[in-house]
């Protein structure tokens, strides 16, 4: 990572100015994902209100510096050397809950574990099956996700969002054109700074039973004990990622200390210090190994952050669509 990237000296000190952020040059990221792999960030800012997500964005937006925005880390993969430029975190504000009635108005960066076992706790059912989704509100909404038969678009109302020049505006859920595992903001550049559900009323203990049997499924099938990413690659059309990759033999297959997992060959996992790189050399053999067998071309479901996203595109030929559409704007859940 350079040590600053071409103007973002004042616009820190621009930043510095608005009510509602707090600025934590040089924040390291690995212990921000799941991964647990990563350099540090450049310059982390966490944004507290919309009006100062606003501000920040059009700054962001008027220097040209690279600009991410990073949710729980869930499904993220940080270049070793760390990202250049801006990544924001939503806090404060932004990470409230308010309830009216059957009508739940959650912050972008709400946590969606925590959302649905405080709906649950509150008399109110629609979400359980998303308990175990780890993700913020916004990124959820982003990627419309889906768990157990149901997708959080299914009690979405609508959304707030504040688009790359920083303009907020108001979104009905039909005109996110949501379909499998993702929405127009995909290619937007907008990030969520409201979702408005809509659920209806349920028993409290009923739903936290179901919670818990929901996670303790989802949870059985997925390796514990080291740090991964959760699913590396998007399931074909009428298969699964994992299946096509445990038929060519790479369960247990190391680079460094990354290791396809022995439990499920769809996640990669951290077996104490590995690096970017090692997990790039597994996601590129995996990928090479199931399309010289079956001739299906595997594509990444983590985000691959900075220079990642060239290296996979030189490495395939395959170029990855950007999460959130502009240029210098893209982000993990």
């Amino acid at each position: 990572m350079n040590a600053t990237s071409p103007g973002l000296e004042g616009l820190q000190r621009e930043i510095a100015t608005i009510d509602g952020v707090a600025l934590f040059p040089g924040a390291p990221l690995s212990p921000r994902t799941t991964f647990r792999i990563g350099g540090p960030a450049e310059l982390l800012v966490e944004v507290g209100r919309e009006v100062a997500l606003s501000a920040v964005l059009s700054a962001v937006r008027a220097v040209g510096v690279p600009c991410f925005v990073l949710g729980l880390g869930s499904n993220l993969l940080v270049p070793d050397e760390g990202l250049s430029g801006v990544l924001l975190r939503l806090t404060g504000d932004l990470a409230k809950v308010r309830f009216e009635g059957t009508r739940v108005l959650a912050g972008g960066g709400v946590a969606l574990p925590r959302l649905a076992r405080r709906t649950v706790s509150q008399g109110l059912a629609g979400l359980e099956a998303l308990a175990g989704f780890p993700s913020t509100v916004g990124g959820a909404v982003v990627m419309n996700a889906g768990s157990y038969g149901a997708e959080i678009c299914d009690v979405l109302e609508g959304v707030r969002v504040v688009s790359p020049q920083g303009e907020a505006r108001e979104l009905e859920t039909g005109a996110l054109a949501a379909s499998y595992r993702t929405t127009r903001l995909q290619g937007s550049g907008e990030i969520v700074s409201l979702a408005r559900f809509r659920l209806h009323p349920g028993d409290a203990v009923a739903g936290l039973a179901r919670i818990q049997e929901l996670n303790r499924r989802r949870w059985s099938s997925l390796p514990s004990g080291h740090p991964n990413a959760g699913s590396i690659f998007r399931n074909p059309p009428g298969d699964a990622a994992g299946r096509l990759i445990d038929a060519c033999g790479l369960k247990g297959r190391r680079s460094g200390k990354a290791e396809i997992s022995p439990r499920h060959a769809n996640v990669i996992v951290n077996l104490g210090s590995a690096t970017a790189r090692d997990v790039l050399a597994l996601m590129l053999e995996a990928r090479r190994a199931v399309e010289e067998r079956f001739g299906i071309e595997l594509e990444p479901e983590i985000v691959l952050a900075g220079g990642l996203r060239a290296a996979w595109a030189e490495a395939t030929g395959s170029a990855i669509p950007r999460p959130a559409g502009d240029p210098s704007v893209s982000s993990g859940r």
